[in-house]
């Protein structure tokens, strides 16, 4: 099968055996696929991108998909040849594939059936981020009716959707982004936008249930006074700070926690009707994956105004 790996100038085109599903899993033909920022992290051999998936090589790029169940293995049941799911590799040094490549085999348990009314574009956009949102605003801040959220970051991938997914657990969102962005965030359902350089979050007695700081741009301690008791900052990075800040969110009654994103069959549909539903995802381009060195470059771009999507079957050259 032809992948993606990642060379010592960058993306290289390799061809690889089309694997085989083991007991409770299913081989996927890949649909469509998109970046995150961990794909450069690997090319870069950045230490982050080193604990995102397996050192060996090849270095086969990529973990959101949408795509099509190719091959069932044993133990499987109740989904056949065909259907079409969605979903993310492990962000893991075990993951020794790529979703940049024609095919991928993955536990039944990770992946989630798609409506037809949902695309393959928005639905390979939206794994990583939507179960990063969902996981950290639900299962850590334990988010729902009445209860206030800060989103930081919110007109990124993970942000953007989150203010959504917020909305749809019931929460006010309290959402903060740059001045270029407001109306865009305003636009996905927040109550409140503040301009990130007019408006400190964090200032004039403001007081959240949960503070989702998606770029990891602040510690526990800088955020802890605009917690409600029993309150919970979530960050989307480990830091050096974590653990401290554990320590002291036991005793001030507030938590501090880092989100472990994990690509789960009850989550992915649960979103999937949510998307279904009209959630947005923002999209800001779809390239082939011929071109996928420009869809990294896209990534970094800081006008970037959304997901960055790559055609994989049909875009090789």
């Amino acid at each position: 099968m032809r992948a993606t790996a990642a060379g010592k100038d960058g993306v290289e085109f390799i061809e690889l055996p089309i694997p085989e599903p083991e007991e409770g899993e299913v081989r996927v033909a890949i649909k469509r696929a998109s970046v995150n920022a961990g794909e450069q992290k690997v090319i870069d051999g950045d230490f982050v991108g080193r604990f995102l998936r397996s050192a060996s090589a090849p270095l086969v790029l990529g973990w959101d998909f949408a795509g099509k169940v190719d091959a069932v293995g044993k133990g499987v049941y109740g989904i056949d040849r065909g259907a079409r799911v969605w979903g993310h590799l492990p962000f893991s040094p075990d993951t020794d594939q790529g979703t940049f490549s024609e095919y991928i085999v993955i536990k039944r348990s990770e992946i989630g059936e798609l409506p037809d009314g949902v695309s393959d574009d928005v639905a390979a956009a939206a794994p990583t981020v939507a179960m990063t949102a969902l996981q950290s605003l639900r299962d850590h801040g334990q988010l729902g009716e009445g209860r206030h959220a800060l989103i930081i970051g919110a007109a990124g991938g993970i942000g953007s959707v989150g203010v959504g997914i917020s909305k749809r657990l019931g929460g006010k969102v309290t959402a903060v982004c740059s001045a270029k962005d407001v109306d865009r965030v305003r636009g996905l359902g927040a109550d409140e936008v503040l301009d990130r350089r007019e408006t400190n979050p964090f200032g004039n007695g403001r007081s959240y249930d949960v503070i989702f700081d998606t770029p990891a741009a602040h510690s526990f301690g800088h955020v802890t006074g605009s917690l409600v008791r029993g309150g919970t900052y979530v960050t989307t990075l480990p830091s050096l700070g974590l653990f401290p800040g554990m320590v002291r969110g036991l005793l001030t009654g507030k938590r501090c926690r880092f989100v472990q994103v994990a690509s789960r069959r009850a989550d992915l549909e649960l979103v999937a009707g949510w998307l279904d539903d009209g959630l947005e995802v923002p999209i800001d381009s779809t390239f082939p994956i011929s071109e996928l060195q420009a869809a990294l470059d896209r990534q970094q771009d800081r006008d970037r105004a959304g997901r960055v999507v790559v055609d994989v079957a049909g875009g090789w050259v």
